[in-house]
């Protein structure tokens, strides 16, 4: 019964790219748009998951993580844009509407970009832990949108997830027209863990939706390592770079 009133819908309002709006034959991102969104490659930073220019190099540590360490063991990304790149890349695009039109409708197929393929295997961890939403932002967008791409990573492989531990407990200013040392500011000692006693002693994804500068995730990591937590590597769906 659920197929056939899928299939009636589909009649009525034909799947369209989520991107573009051109017709696809399910829902999601077109094929045009799809080959435009790209993954990180080697050679990357073996920490923070940088992608280098050098060509032919094997993956290192880069010059950032060597002088100030992040406090998490590493972060990976589904895709990678260039932080300057015009709001017209289909990912990018998409990613603005889902955080700042509050478009839930597209937790799928980004949660679907995320999901496949995995940069980290997902079910080596303990728990998954989406980056949280101040209280005030969550009433405004309606929903968190780290907690809903992490459900779909979550779920299909048995991983639990973990969306009230961690905690935003100050408001923080919109991290995007701040340069690195004002993002860290910016989020320091905004987050807290409540329920240590869920964290203590296990692996901890953090799911985020876009990794800049990383200030975001590298304070989270802080805060659920001294509650700890044995290990805490970071999955996002954007790695947004800064030149």
């Amino acid at each position: 019964m659920p197929r056939l009133w899928e299939a009636a819908l589909s009649l009525l309002y034909p799947p369209a790219c989520c991107a573009c709006g051109a017709p696809t034959a399910r829902s999601g991102f077109c094929a045009p748009c799809r080959t435009a969104i790209h993954p990180p490659t080697s050679p990357l930073c073996s920490i923070c998951g940088t992608p280098f220019e050098t060509r032919g190099a094997t993956d290192h540590p880069c010059g950032r993580c060597l002088n100030q360490p992040p406090r998490f063991g590493r972060a990976r990304a589904a895709a990678i844009y260039d932080a300057a790149e015009a709001a017209t890349h289909p990912l990018k695009s998409v990613l603005q509407r889902y955080k700042y039109s509050r478009d839930v409708s597209l937790a799928r197929p980004l949660g679907g970009l995320l999901a496949d393929p995995l940069p980290l295997p997902v079910a080596d961890y303990d728990v998954i832990v989406p980056v949280p939403l101040h209280p005030d932002r969550l009433r405004w967008r309606g929903f968190n949108q780290a907690q809903l791409l992490a459900d779909q990573v979550a779920r299909p492989r048995g991983v639990p997830i973990d969306p009230f531990s961690l905690q935003r407990v100050r408001p923080t200013r919109p991290q995007v027209d701040l340069n690195e040392d004002d993002r860290r500011r910016n989020v320091a000692r905004a987050f807290d863990v409540v329920r240590p006693e869920r964290l203590r002693g296990r692996r901890v994804l953090l799911v985020d939706d876009v990794y800049t500068t990383g200030a975001t995730v590298d304070e989270c990591s802080r805060v659920v390592r001294r509650a700890g937590a044995a290990d805490v590597d970071v999955l996002v769906l954007a790695r947004a770079v800064l030149h």
